[in-house]
């Protein structure tokens, strides 16, 4: 089954999980594209790319209604609905697409296969104190949250100027055997500092991980 989870983690608040195993040509009969995203779509090289980009439209589709509002980018790249106040993020990686969508706060969301080379560049993304909290145990995963946090939170500022190790920072938390759970994010920017709840969940050899803004500390 292509939709793999729809759900509501909050109020106002929806998710949504397809593992994409259609062909390319069976999505884009489900879908209809303006000839803006037409010609975004015509640009993409990659056939896996093309499905990982129907693959969440069509998410989105059955997630708001079945008459889709049309997908537009800011000038960073940040997608947001046409006409319709919602936050939305999306993220893809693999065979997997995930979508989440607010009326009431800002979300971002990440999914991502689950590979070695993250043990490699975990210093580009964590400062000393968060490897060390990190620790050994589970550490694959739990760099992959963190990492997928840090995403997440990136997301919703829409900003190249906000930096992963130096502007995102993310609090002790533990990763026990059923997969999933939540931890806190917060920031640090020239706007002030902000938190952000985190919550993450295995799903086969991906790690989806989103973020609510859920404050403003003064």
């Amino acid at each position: 089954m292509p939709l793999l989870k729809m759900e509501s983690p909050g109020p106002n608040t929806k998710l949504g999980i397809w593992r994409i195993d259609e062909a390319k040509e069976d999505l884009k009969e489900q879908v209809e594209l303006d000839p803006a995203e037409e010609a975004q779509y015509a640009s993409f090289k990659s056939e896996v790319r093309k499905k990982q980009w129907l693959s969440y439209r069509l998410l989105l589709k059955k997630m708001l209604s079945p008459d889709l509002p049309f997908l537009e980018y800011d000038a960073f790249g940040k997608p947001r609905l046409r006409n319709i106040g919602l936050y939305l993020s999306v993220s893809h990686s693999g065979d997997y697409s995930a979508v989440i969508t607010s009326k009431t706060c800002p979300v971002g969301i990440d999914i991502e296969h689950l590979k070695e080379r993250i043990l490699r560049i975990k210093d580009k993304f964590l400062i000393e104190e968060e490897n060390h909290k990190i620790g050994e145990a589970n550490r694959l995963e739990k760099l992959y949250i963190a990492w997928g946090a840090k995403e997440a939170v990136y997301k919703i500022y829409g900003r190249p100027e906000v930096d992963f190790r130096h502007d995102i920072f993310i609090e002790s938390f533990d990763y026990l055997c059923a997969g999933k759970g939540q931890c806190t994010a917060r920031t640090k920017t020239p706007e002030g500092s902000e938190k952000f709840d985190i919550f993450f969940e295995r799903i086969s050899d991906y790690m989806l991980v989103y973020a609510l803004k859920t404050d403003v500390e003064k």
